[in-house]
């Protein structure tokens, strides 16, 4: 298994969310920003694209916090927090290493959530690191996008763990002109998430970026594959 060893850490996390209906995209709804080393806000992205957007889905907001125009301050990391599995648990360590975490982790909460993304699997939310204020060298896994378009999941299933893949950024794509694909082998196999594309636009003009394939999950409907991206 690959080991993260440069961690990412930063001050702002993005909250983003996918509807049950629509598996296919995740809208930007909300920030948390980390003010000092134990004060952190959180706010609604209101009035922007993606926000009207999942409003028309469903979105009723995370469940501790309503939908409003506040600036949350109240036990907002604690909030998030919920979504970890307690270390106290046996099979922490299998969690960390799920996440390609070494097993002696010694972050605190904030970076392990940044990592993690806390998903779970009973609702459509997932917290997303800004990696522009990440130091190189770093390393961060995240899942593709659109794997499923360019794939079978026996497909997914024959790539090789550890395989390079080639980012290409897609200028004249004419849903994001901002937009990076991901080869394998010549192929397109998926897309990096929008929010994290801007930052490795910039890194990739005059740092190393490296990203090979480090995760293969989900079903035959939607398969899923999750690389490792590494600057240096």
């Amino acid at each position: 298994m690959t080991t993260i060893n440069n961690f990412i850490d930063i001050n702002t996390l993005f909250l983003t969310w996918q509807s049950d209906n629509e598996r296919n995209h995740r809208y930007f709804v909300g920030v948390i920003n980390k003010i000092t080393y134990d004060s952190y806000s959180f706010t609604y992205l209101v009035n922007t694209s993606d926000y009207d957007k999942a409003i028309s889905l469903g979105f009723k907001g995370y469940p501790a916090f309503k939908l409003s125009n506040d600036i949350f301050t109240n036990e907002v990391l604690e909030s998030f927090r919920k979504r970890l599995p307690p270390k106290s648990r046996r099979d922490f360590s299998k969690y960390l290493q799920q996440h390609n975490l070494p097993t002696d982790f010694s972050g605190d909460d904030f970076q392990l959530i940044s990592h993690t993304g806390i998903q779970l699997p009973s609702d459509g939310f997932d917290l997303v690191p800004d990696l522009s204020e990440a130091e190189v060298p770093f390393d961060y896994v995240t899942e593709l996008a659109g794997t499923r378009y360019y794939k079978t999941y026996d497909e997914v299933a024959e790539i090789d763990l550890g395989s390079n893949v080639t980012l290409i950024r897609e200028d004249c794509n004419k849903k994001d002109p901002q937009a990076i694909c991901v080869e394998y082998r010549g192929k397109k196999i998926g897309y990096i998430n929008r929010l994290l594309c801007p930052t490795l636009r910039t890194l990739m003009i005059d740092k190393s970026i490296t990203c090979a394939i480090v995760k293969k999950s989900g079903t035959e409907d939607r398969p899923l594959l999750y690389v490792l991206i590494s600057a240096r």
